[in-house]
């Protein structure tokens, strides 16, 4: 299951809540945003992954910031994967000069963040923090809320007629 909120950029309707009413930390007026849900299964990363490319091509990335968007939407999805339940939400918005990626797991930790592996698992969260300008994680009654921010220096494409 998955529901686009938005086919194309729309202006944020209320800072820091998307039209659902999930909060989404520092957001700004002015910034076009797309939220996408969808089941927290490992078919659905991809799934996410894919729609959120397409929506970042038409808002005048740079082909490195839109590789370095698509790395760090796939592992923080992965990680709602892998330690959440239930559903997840990516919410996408581009500013003047950045791109805020969040993303929600609306479930409690089914499985323990040990890891047991470090050639395996683990390194996820390094590339992200390397490749984004902030990274924070916060742990809420809703689940794990993780806002990656990457700094742009592509320029705001012009609203739709």
């Amino acid at each position: 299951m998955s529901t686009l909120t938005s086919p194309a950029a729309v202006p944020i309707p209320a800072v820091g809540t998307d039209r659902g009413g999930i909060p989404v930390p520092h957001l700004r007026r002015g910034a076009l945003r797309v939220t996408l849900q969808a089941s927290a299964r490992p078919e659905s990363v991809g799934y996410l992954r894919r729609r959120a490319s397409m929506i970042l091509a038409g808002w005048m990335l740079s082909t490195d910031e839109a590789q370095s968007a698509e790395l760090v939407i796939s592992e923080l999805l992965t990680n709602a994967v892998e330690h959440g339940r239930a559903d997840m939400t990516l919410a996408v918005a581009r500013t003047a000069s950045d791109l805020e990626i969040t993303v929600i797991d609306h479930g409690h930790a089914a499985k323990s963040a040990t890891i047991n592996d470090p050639d395996e698992h683990g390194r996820g969260l390094a590339i992200v923090a390397a490749l984004t300008h902030n990274l924070s994680i916060d742990r809420t009654a809703d689940g794990w809320h993780t806002l990656a921010r990457i700094v742009l220096g592509s320029p705001m494409p012009a609203p739709a007629a």
